[in-house]
């Protein structure tokens, strides 16, 4: 009876290793699956921030056309009421005389 717990340990003891080397195995392959879906997925983020980037690049310019005409109007605008406001002064200076 003795002799056969030794060999009983043994066999246990082979066996649970062998599970165990499987077992790290099928984790190191499912975790390497699980790398390269998220490089996939990484790679769609890449894509669609690229494609989003080319779809707003051209509305910050035309935002920027936008600008620049509210700008230049403004500018028109001042000086339409410089012209109006000296050809008012002329205006009261040949009443004056």
């Amino acid at each position: 009876m003795t002799d056969i717990i030794p060999i009983i340990l043994a066999v246990s003891l082979s066996i649970l290793t062998i599970v165990l080397v499987a077992v790290g195995v099928q984790l190191f392959l499912a975790l390497k699956a699980f790398r390269h879906s998220l490089d996939k997925v990484n790679a769609v983020f890449d894509e669609t921030e690229e494609k989003i980037k080319a779809i707003t690049q051209p509305l910050q310019n035309l935002a920027g056309i936008v600008s620049g005409v509210k700008t230049g109007a403004k500018v028109f605008e001042g000086f339409v009421q410089f012209l109006n406001n000296r050809k008012s002064e002329d205006s009261t200076k040949d009443s004056r005389k």
